[in-house]
């Protein structure tokens, strides 16, 4: 479970009985737990519940090069914060709020120099933790969202949707 994106592990606990949970809550590692844990805290069917919560996040201030560092450093570390694949560096300001994504493909034409404040999207379209899966997968199809973060009640990142969380939303929809 601990090797598993944290929106995967959360479909794969939510299919369980309550002991079965319990049993495997209780021998996942005390941080894996914990991001489980919060997200099955937030209604079935929600943002939430698809978010993955392990991102790629940087301050405004760092430079192209800052950030190239950080993701060498932690590709490298034992305990990697990085998820397996990501599309999208979010920015975000000292509360921890969204102010900018980069997409991958505009993130590595740059110079070390490079403010990622200077090159991000000023404007990126969030998504409350609480919104309903259909209306996610709507506003992925309305806006050709490849990805999108996800804040709290404060406006606070907490995690992010991607494509193929949304795909399978789709899919459950379609076969309903």
């Amino acid at each position: 479970m601990s090797q598993l994106e944290s929106d995967d592990s959360v479909e794969v606990i939510e299919k369980l009985t309550e002991d079965q949970r319990e049993q495997l809550l209780y021998a996942i590692p005390e941080k894996d737990r914990l991001l489980i844990e919060s997200s099955l805290s937030y209604p079935k069917h929600s943002a939430g519940r698809l978010m993955q919560r392990k991102l790629v996040i940087m301050p405004e201030l760092w430079t192209f090069g800052d950030a190239l560092d950080y993701l060498r450093r932690e590709a490298d570390a034992e305990d990697n914060l990085l998820p397996e694949q990501f599309y999208v560096v979010y920015v975000v300001d000292r509360s921890h709020h969204p102010i900018g994504d980069i997409s991958l493909d505009k993130f590595l034409r740059n110079q070390r120099s490079i403010l990622l404040a200077d090159i991000m999207n000023k404007q990126p379209k969030t998504i409350p933790v609480v919104t309903d899966q259909e209306d996610v997968a709507r506003l992925f199809r309305q806006m050709s969202l490849v990805a999108a973060p996800v804040i709290d009640g404060e406006g606070r990142l907490v995690g992010a949707i991607t494509i193929d969380d949304v795909v399978d939303v789709i899919d459950q929809e379609h076969e309903e």
